[in-house]
């Protein structure tokens, strides 16, 4: 697996997306969204939406969330097997750099933030929190980790381009696949774009903590 990785970089990247894809038409099949035929055949406590620790482990059990929780198992299990674990990018805080390049996309994240966060409560804000961090940790392990390592040597500009194309393919396949065209094309260009600053932070900062810290705070 080393070996073919270190020499066909673009063949396993490209077999690492497709896997990943697969892997979320599995998930539509074990977990399908059933549409409701009859509102009438639904019990009383079907109208009543979960609240505290029971709507936290129902959106961790929602087929998105199950989707990036596997394909962070896939390429930790894939990072283990090929012994790049600290090439990727979990390295500690002082092999970090250059970190006043994070001040900036901080800031916005900020300024995001600046109008408050609204929810039914604390548990929707935890609910949301973990929901967008396994979905960026899952994400980020994949392109600015796995395929990361596999890139860098034939360039960090290579890395950068070719990881946010990847990354802005899956997310097109797999929102164009079960949803309107418009979004899915929408999702598409901010992943895309999204995927060139976080591989530049990931390419300055030597580390894959920043980009998951960042992105998280975005999502």
């Amino acid at each position: 697996m080393k070996r073919f990785a270190s020499r066909r970089p673009l063949a396993f990247a490209v077999l690492v997306t497709l896997a990943m894809f697969g892997l979320e038409l599995a998930m539509r099949v074990a977990v399908p969204r059933t549409p409701v035929g009859s509102v009438e055949k639904l019990p009383n406590d079907a109208f009543e939406p979960p609240v505290g620790l029971a709507l936290i482990l129902s959106d961790m059990r929602s087929p998105d969330t199950l989707f990036w929780a596997m394909v962070t198992v896939l390429a930790l299990g894939l990072l283990v097997w090929t012994g790049w674990l600290g090439e990727a990018g979990f390295n500690r805080i002082p092999q970090w750099r250059n970190l006043r390049l994070l001040l900036f996309p901080l800031l916005v994240c900020a300024l995001t933030l600046s109008g408050g966060l609204f929810g039914s409560g604390p548990a929707s804000l935890v609910s949301a929190f973990l929901t967008a961090l396994v979905a960026t940790f899952g994400e980020e392990i994949v392109f600015r980790g796995l395929l990361w390592r596999v890139f860098v040597p034939t360039g960090p500009v290579r890395a950068v381009i070719l990881t946010s194309l990847l990354s802005g393919l899956l997310v097109l396949g797999m929102r164009a696949t079960e949803g309107p065209w418009p979004e899915a094309v929408r999702l598409t260009a901010l992943t895309l774009c999204g995927g060139f600053t976080y591989g530049a932070l990931r390419w300055r900062t030597t580390s894959i903590w920043p980009v998951i810290l960042v992105h998280t705070a975005f999502a």
